[in-house]
């Protein structure tokens, strides 16, 4: 019975011995995959560590979640991180804290960003990195506020601008209408002023006609004549030969 107690035990350290090596090995290899830049590599071997060998490590996690991002799979990165700050090891949790918050102030989510900054150095007060980070995205986040509000104040600028030009063109173009009014009135009142005039030249004919007892057409009917009289006698003139002088005889 002893015998085989003892035979057992050595059987179970050979594989506790085998696994440890296989996990160093692999361990081993991630680590200069990464190194290299071959992050597939990398991020094999890390997952064997995890998925066969339950290595739930918070370094493997941390590790795994750097060769995603190097990797470009982002969202596989994040989902590391994640995994890796659920740790009491306040030196990776900050560092995973403060991955995220990288990726967060690359998207542009400043107010993300600003907050892991803020969880990182909580969770670890000598990251020094996060520290600068948190600085200069408050910064960021600051810039951004004063230029939302000038921009608004332009805008606001800009608007009063527009009003009073419109004012001002609206102005002008009262003043030209207003111009245009009076001219159009001023022709009409001489218009109505030379019509009077001419009725009333008119009238003072017929009175006129009135006087010697003649009507405005028999008028018309003398000047007709009158003027039908001398263009006749005009015709007459130019039908009417010339006299030839004769040179012997004087011009008397």
């Amino acid at each position: 019975m002893k015998l085989v107690l003892i035979i057992l035990s050595v059987f179970s350290s050979i594989i506790n011995n085998n696994r440890i090596d296989e996990i160093n090995r692999l361990t081993k290899d991630a680590e200069k995959s990464f190194f290299k830049g071959e992050y597939e590599k990398s991020i094999d071997n890390y997952k064997i560590l995890i998925d066969s060998f339950g290595l739930s490590n918070e370094k493997v996690y941390l590790n795994l979640a750097h060769s995603y991002l190097l990797s470009k799979d982002t969202l596989k990165a994040i989902e590391s991180y994640n995994y890796a700050s659920h740790t009491e090891n306040n030196e990776v949790k900050s560092i995973s804290l403060q991955q995220l918050g990288n990726i967060n102030e690359k998207k542009n989510k400043l107010e993300e960003a600003l907050s892991f900054y803020k969880k990182s150095i909580l969770a670890d007060n000598t990251n020094n990195d996060s520290k600068f980070n948190y600085e200069l995205v408050k910064k960021k986040i600051q810039e951004n506020q004063n230029q939302k509000k000038d921009n608004q104040k332009n805008q606001k600028n800009n608007k009063n601008s527009d009003k009073n030009q419109n004012q001002k063109s609206n102005k002008k173009n009262q003043e030209e209408n207003k111009e245009n009014k009076n001219e159009n009135e001023q022709k009409k009142n001489e218009n109505q002023k030379q019509k009077k005039q001419n009725d009333g030249k008119e009238e003072s004919i017929e009175q006129k006609l009135k006087q010697i007892n003649m009507t405005k057409k028999k008028a018309e009917m003398i000047l007709d004549a009158l003027n039908n009289n001398e263009f006749q006698y005009i015709q007459q003139l130019k039908r009417k030969p010339s006299k030839k002088l004769d040179k012997n005889k004087p011009d008397w």
